[in-house]
């Protein structure tokens, strides 16, 4: 199948986006972006390093980015004794960074295939106030007096109830859910089936043997620059808001609770739940399956490990693990303790008889 116009660069034009310096055929096209060993013709890769700079006479990528100081062998093909330039080296201080900016580049990209313009399927409430830039898939649903900014891509069967402000330039994947009154940033990035504005967990005794729902009427910001990955859901507040500051990154399988608040630049990996009112910090780091009890404070630049319970306040700056989480240095202590203490009963057995530990 032919790569569609709107993924084709031209090297150099690449080189310029990048501030690269770029050797070899500036006219080559690039029209997706792979590893050294899978890429093909028309493919651009990267080379960070001495060792991976191996492959790439082997490789038959049509471009490569390249760390500063990496040795790479010669650009194209020797034939008749002349070289024939047919590829492209693109120099950079960072290879690594430079893929994070080509990614997003190639994702726009595709992005923009899609064009401008509201789905007959669709149904957009007369109130709303839709850019014309915008593009709304089959299906999608938007409600009375909801602001929606220019550029944003809206996929299929996307709902997004009334009143809500949706900022320019984001992507909203397929089966989303925006509830009433939620608001999002520029440049937000939604995955398939995220949920934003879900009532609150919150429920008290009835004194009857029952339960009585708390109902929550706040609602949701989202800073610019977020990113949440599929099925994650970011409750709404019992009054005022639940806050995610910009540039935050939530994996897949994320639950959010009522009121909470994450700062600036964090970042939390799957199956993280984080319950109500509890309070982030700036640039945060939160491993896999992490828990965090209600109403607690986390300091900025806390890392958490994988698998951790945090049951208490944590001060600016600590690394954290374990269940109760508690200092990395300390559960690693208390993790080889517990090692070893299958010997150490054989030792206090054999030292002072099959009775120890009983009462009397």
């Amino acid at each position: 199948m032919p790569q569609r116009p709107c993924l084709q660069f031209r090297a150099d034009e690449l080189a310029d986006r990048l501030s690269a310096r770029l050797v070899g055929a500036g006219e080559v096209e690039v029209r997706g972006l792979n590893t050294l060993e899978q890429s093909g013709p028309g493919d651009m890769t990267f080379i960070g390093s001495d060792k991976h700079a191996k492959l790439w006479a082997e490789s038959q990528a049509a471009a490569a980015v390249v760390t500063d100081g990496v040795d790479i062998p010669q650009v194209g093909d020797t034939q008749q004794g002349q070289e024939k330039p047919r590829r492209a080296l693109l120099y950079v201080e960072n290879a690594d960074l430079a893929m994070a900016e080509l990614l997003e580049l190639f994702t726009a990209a595709v992005s923009s295939c899609e064009p401008a313009g509201i789905h007959p399927s669709a149904v957009v409430d007369p109130s709303a106030q839709v850019d014309p830039t915008v593009s709304i898939g089959p299906g999608a649903a938007i409600g009375a007096g909801t602001t929606i900014g220019a550029g944003t891509s809206i996929e299929a069967n996307v709902t997004i109830g009334p009143e809500c402000i949706i900022g320019a330039d984001c992507t909203i994947r397929a089966g989303a859910v925006i509830r009433e009154r939620c608001t999002l940033g520029d440049r937000v990035s939604l995955h398939p089936n995220v949920v934003i504005g879900a009532d609150g967990f919150g429920y008290r005794p009835d004194g009857q043997g029952g339960l009585v729902k708390m109902p929550h009427i706040g609602t949701v910001v989202i800073g610019d620059d977020v990113e949440l990955g599929a099925c994650t859901t970011v409750d709404r507040g019992k009054f005022g808001p639940t806050e995610i500051g910009p540039h935050t990154k939530l994996d897949n399988l994320c639950q959010i609770g009522h009121n909470v608040r994450i700062g600036r630049g964090c970042v939390c990996a799957a199956m993280t739940g984080i319950a109500g009112s509890t309070v982030i910090g700036d640039f945060c780091q939160i491993g896999g399956q992490v828990g965090i009890a209600d109403h607690v404070e986390i300091g900025s630049g806390v890392k958490i490990a994988a698998h951790s319970a945090v049951i208490s306040s944590v001060e600016p700056g600590k690394i954290m693990g374990g269940v109760p989480a508690m200092e990395l240095r300390k559960f690693w202590r208390v993790h080889a303790s517990l090692l070893r203490l299958p010997d150490f009963m054989k030792a206090a057995t054999r030292r002072f008889g099959s009775d120890l530990g009983k009462d009397g």
